[in-house]
């Protein structure tokens, strides 16, 4: 029987969701940019599902969502009939999915290497200067499927699927990723919101959107790698440049950061002095699903199966006792160190007493090739490689691990290490400070630029046993600390900021008039 999640709010640890949005009288509005949660499992999207879930249980005259996408046009028309209205939103809901861009006619006709030169500059021609307004809804009831399956299915548990009617669905015309293009352009160009009718716009990163003036605007901010690592980066000069102007411009507009660790917010600060009474540290929430759960080995077979990478042609063995497993749980991209962490595990394997084995839980990432090719090799002689794994899935792989390995050079917060913890399981980290910050007395560390020290490191934890001594030590120290990044321990923190960020809007806005 599995326990009740709770999302840090009496409400929804009880279930407890009314078929119409519960508005408190004089509490304030607030819209949330949903851009991220269509993009994966884990890290930024499964926060922000977390996130709007929480926020929805807060004590707010109106909650919202704004659904749109990121790659997609779609231009509305005004409906007269309600069939009308239905087919307008259809239409955008389409529009994400097949990310779709429109063409006024004739340009539609042209071929495609021809209109992928000429998009940037004909969206700046035909975007330019509208303002579109924050009131093209989603029906909750008549599309709950989609914004069930697109946006929260997984992360939350199926059992929470009533939190959907606390809140109002909205899209713009253009996706997130077109709006972003603009921000490359003179400010003249960036994407004007209408939102006017909303308190507060709570992002999930930079934003490329310039609101009304009554609107108060929080940035969930979680590294500034893009500007401090950009050769660990895919696109490098353009990625930069967006999220530069964007942050900048955020800045200018009198945007509040909310950082998920105190190494960011320094970081941060550095960039912007100045802004240092808006720039604060809450951090990350773990998903509540995250607790030990060890099953038999059979059931852990089954998913190393299961979930084998189709990228290096993974096929686990369906015979024998798994090894002990050194586990690692990330994107691959050159930041997060695998290079080393695959040299560490085979010298490591010549020192060990005990036999083991890597357990990759990774999809290439940017610059991968030669992490990529570095992993098929290890896959050939019995490494496991897996993606595509569901919370619940990834959270047996975590309680069954012998250790969890954080091997990276740079994080924002690095989620793997301490829903590790959450699950029991025992942390080797790279001695960094944003591991420091998070993981505390709980993880053991290692220079990431050693790749001897972690072989070491990693032979002695793998002849240690599980469940006694260091390990058990270590795990004790683990449950404790992911217990700071519960829902239940940080929902009072951001209720907090959001009221306190709309009190503040409020007497500001009222003292210009």
């Amino acid at each position: 029987m599995t326990s009740a999640v709770t999302y840090g709010h009496p409400a929804i640890a009880q279930g407890a969701f009314p078929g119409l949005p519960n508005f408190t009288p004089g509490g304030p509005s607030v819209m949330m940019d949903l851009r991220p949660c269509y993009e994966g499992f884990a890290g930024i999207p499964q926060e922000m599902r977390l996130l709007f879930a929480m926020f929805s249980g807060f004590p707010l005259r109106r909650f919202g969502g704004l659904a749109s996408g990121i790659h997609y046009t779609s231009r509305r028309t005004k409906p007269r009939t309600p069939f009308e209205a239905v087919m307008v939103q259809t239409q955008v809901l389409i529009s994400q999915e097949i990310k779709r861009t429109h063409w006024k006619p004739g340009f539609n006709a042209m071929p495609g290497f021809i209109k992928r030169r000429i998009f940037r500059p004909y969206l700046v021609l035909t975007e330019m200067f509208r303002r579109e307004k924050l009131d093209l809804k989603i029906d909750p009831d008549m599309f709950a499927d989609y914004l069930w399956m697109k946006l929260f299915d997984r992360t939350l548990a199926s059992r929470d699927r009533g939190f959907l009617g606390r809140a109002e669905y909205f899209a713009t015309e253009l996706g997130h990723e077109y709006a972003r293009a603009l921000s490359l352009f003179p400010r003249i160009f960036q994407r004007r919101i209408d939102s006017q009718d909303w308190d507060v716009f709570f992002a999930g990163s930079v934003s490329p959107y310039k609101l009304s003036r009554s609107t108060a605007t929080m940035i969930r901010y979680y590294d500034t790698l893009p500007l401090t690592s950009p050769h660990t980066v895919g696109e490098p000069w353009p990625h930069a440049l967006s999220h530069g102007r964007m942050l900048q411009r955020n800045m200018a507009d009198g945007a509040s950061f909310y950082c998920d660790s105190e190494p960011v917010r320094e970081d941060l600060l550095r960039l912007f002095p100045d802004a240092e009474k808006r720039v604060h540290t809450i951090p990350v929430v773990l998903a509540p699903e995250y607790r030990p759960d060890v099953r038999p080995q059979h059931e852990l077979r089954a998913v190393l199966q299961r979930r084998a990478s189709a990228v290096t042609e993974t096929k686990p063995s369906e015979r024998g006792e798994v090894p002990r497993l050194l586990m690692a749980v990330s994107t691959l991209e050159p930041r997060k160190n695998y290079l080393k962490l695959f040299r560490a595990f085979e010298i490591a394997t010549r020192m060990a007493k005990q036999p083991m084995q890597l357990l990759i839980v990774a999809n290439p990432g940017w610059r991968s090739d030669t992490e990529l090719a570095e992993l098929k090799k290890l896959v050939r002689e019995g490494t496991y490689h897996v993606n595509g794994v569901p919370l619940r899935e990834l959270r047996m792989l975590y309680s069954m691990a012998h250790c969890v390995v954080a091997p990276s050079r740079a994080e924002g917060f690095d989620y793997s290490g301490a829903e590790a913890m959450a699950c029991g399981t025992p942390v080797l980290a790279s001695d960094i400070p944003v591991h420091r910050w998070v993981y505390g007395d709980a993880a053991e560390y290692f220079d990431p630029y050693d790749e001897e020290a972690l072989a070491r490191l990693l032979a002695r934890t793998v002849d240690l046993p599980r469940d006694e001594g260091k390990l058990a030590d270590m795990r004790e120290r683990g449950l404790r600390r992911a217990a700071l990044y519960s829902p239940d321990a940080l929902a009072p923190r951001w209720e907090e900021a959001v009221l306190n960020i709309a009190a503040r809007r409020a007497a500001s806005t009222a003292s210009l008039r």
